[in-house]
């Protein structure tokens, strides 16, 4: 076996550089759906932390035990990521706006942009019996 250690970071940097490039074009340029965007980015953010993690963090000449130590967070990142979907990219089915606050009071979903809160309004109602 031959104990074959070639490095070239600007090789890596390269690679890494042109994976960067095709995922900013992957998800500017084209007009895929939803899916296949998302798709594209997994598979180019895997492709560029595979580098870094094969090189940089020196895992290539690493033995079986720390590879076996490491191999448990590969499907601990997946189910974090596949449980945070449906919120983070099917957010179009969102029933309110981003901001909007429940009025305790009354129950209802009140936006931000919407002017007075009914909080304010009950304050000054509050005020006005109180003589000031």
């Amino acid at each position: 076996m031959s104990d074959d250690h070639q490095f070239s970071a600007d090789k890596i940097f390269g690679f890494l550089f042109l994976y960067t490039a095709l995922e900013v074009a992957w998800g500017t340029l084209f007009d895929f759906p939803r899916w296949a965007i998302w798709g594209g980015l997994l598979i180019f953010a895997f492709l560029k932390g595979y580098l870094i993690f094969t090189w940089f963090m020196h895992m290539k000449f690493e033995g079986w035990i720390v590879k076996g130590l490491v191999a448990p967070t590969i499907p601990l990142v997946a189910i974090v990521l596949f449980a945070n979907m449906p919120d983070t990219s099917f957010n179009d089915d969102m029933l309110h706006n981003i901001g909007d606050q429940l009025d305790t009071k009354t129950g209802e979903v009140v936006g931000l942009s919407a002017g007075s809160h009914a909080e304010d309004e009950h304050g000054t109602d509050e005020e006005h019996s109180d003589g000031h």
